[in-house]
């Protein structure tokens, strides 16, 4: 007798709450909570959670979303989506007048007329913006006309990396969304087909030719827009860094190594991740344009390690300076690039490697949204987890291979990366086309606890 989608998602839903749950208990950790304007030891941006835990918050997230898509109203699903843009649009605006801060840590709130008096905006206005986003698990309303924080809107006070997520991506993409449609279907064949980074819906909603990244881009040319874009980045990319830090054997690849080298590294995040985590790596060396050395180095001394951690000028198209025993690492580089040229940025590196030194490529890697009715049940997934060895689990019955709103995220920056430079997160297929292009080939994909894999590349 066949299972019906429901039901089946039902279970998983219920294992992997129990398995949420248990994971917490073991931990010492109290169930989070919307009502409270307490944060929560998992709301850390450097909170992992174990194998078990993060493979059942997987599991909920994606029974949930498709449990909601079966039992709503497919009109009222197209409705709430056609609006969607306004609850972005009450996220950014509480972000920008400060209403997470003005709210501080309060358990009771504050009255509209006192949020109105802070912040200079509307109380109506805002009464109406509030409750919309409280559908959407934003702040509280404590009685009536009065609102306050919750672990959500806690991530948007001004003294948070979320704060310049909520502002400035939001509103460039805000921006680049209402020319996206126009951009993919333009008038222009010539433009439509186009996938150059001249040829975006940044181009058309900046009214520019300019490109947004690259050595003459949008970012090079305005420095404090550079700084906008690093700060917001602050919010996204460490996410991944726990995992991409525990996952790995970070120790055993460097192991008679002169380093590690972060080609494109930024500010230094994730060098600093690993100088943190691993004392015996001697070496980290992060390589970007020159203009953003100065960010770096502040970083960097921020996090204590100057002289272990250091910022190296290297443009990633230009041939590598760098030459010895060293782990080279790419992450979060190549999606901003076309296949020709992350393949000329892998070439660039295979003409320096030897038999000792090895590319690390660290970006998602774009899984199937297939759906079969047939898999192992999650019980028996989660039971068969490695404690020591992260693997993901398969999909549960009627879960699609990449877990549906559980992997949102990544195809969120999928079609964000069209928008702003026509480029993409990759396939297994495709990253495998550049990497050839590039002169070498893929040893070994490595998932991670979150959104990014570990690609070990070696020369061809």
């Amino acid at each position: 007798m066949s299972v019906s989608e429901i039901t089946s998602l039902q279970k998983t839903l219920n294992a992997a709450l129990d398995a949420f749950k248990a994971e917490l208990t073991a931990q010492n950790l109290p169930e989070p909570s919307l009502s409270t304007s307490k944060a929560h030891p998992i709301d850390e941006i450097t909170y992992l959670p174990t194998p078990a835990m993060y493979e059942a918050r997987r599991a909920v997230l994606a029974s949930l979303g498709l449990i909601k898509s079966l039992v709503q109203s497919p009109w009222d699903a197209l409705t709430a989506n056609t609006w969607m843009v306004l609850e972005v649009a009450g996220v950014r605006l509480t972000a920008e007048i400060g209403l997470a801060t003005v709210l501080g840590d309060s358990e009771e709130g504050l009255s509209l007329a006192e949020i109105a008096e802070k912040t200079g905006v509307d109380a109506l206005k805002l009464e109406r913006i509030l409750r919309l986003l409280i559908t959407q698990g934003w702040f509280r309303e404590t009685k009536h006309g009065s609102f306050a924080n919750n672990r959500l809107s806690n991530l948007i006070k001004k003294d948070q990396p979320g704060y310049h997520l909520a502002t400035y991506m939001n509103d460039l993409f805000n921006k680049i969304g209402a020319s996206f449609a126009d951009a993919v279907n333009h008038p222009d064949p010539e433009f439509k087909k186009n996938n150059d980074p001249f040829h975006t819906a940044f181009q058309l909603a900046y009214k520019t030719n300019v490109a947004y990244f690259g050595a003459d881009g949008w970012l090079t040319k305005d420095p404090q827009e550079a700084v906008k874009f690093g700060l917001a980045m602050g919010a996204v990319g460490p996410t991944s860094d726990p995992g991409v830090a525990a996952d790995f054997a970070w120790d055993a690849i460097t192991k008679g190594k002169d380093g590690i080298v972060d080609v494109g590294g930024g500010q230094g995040t994730l060098c600093c991740s690993l100088a943190a985590k691993y004392p015996e790596i001697k070496k980290f060396i992060v390589q970007d344009l020159p203009e953003t050395r100065e960010a770096a180095e502040s970083f960097i001394a921020s996090k204590g390690l100057i002289g272990r951690v250091e910022f190296e000028a290297q443009d990633f198209f230009k041939p590598q300076q760098r030459k010895g025993k060293y782990v080279f690492v790419m992450q979060r580089v190549l999606h901003d690039w076309s296949t020709e040229k992350g393949a000329i940025m892998i070439k660039h590196i295979k003409d320096v490697l030897n038999e000792n030194s090895c590319l690390l490529i660290i970006d998602t890697v774009i899984l199937p949204a297939v759906v079969s009715s047939e898999g192992p049940e999650l019980v028996q997934s989660l039971l068969a987890l490695n404690k020591n060895v992260y693997q993901p689990a398969p999909p549960p019955p009627f879960v699609p291979a990449d877990f549906g709103e559980a992997s949102r995220m990544q195809h969120q920056v999928n079609v964000a990366l069209t928008a702003l430079c026509n480029s993409f997160e990759r396939t297994l297929p495709q990253l495998q086309e550049m990497v050839e292009l590039g002169g070498m080939k893929i040893k070994k994909v490595h998932a991670t606890r979150g959104w990014a894999s570990i690609t070990e590349v070696v020369p061809a």
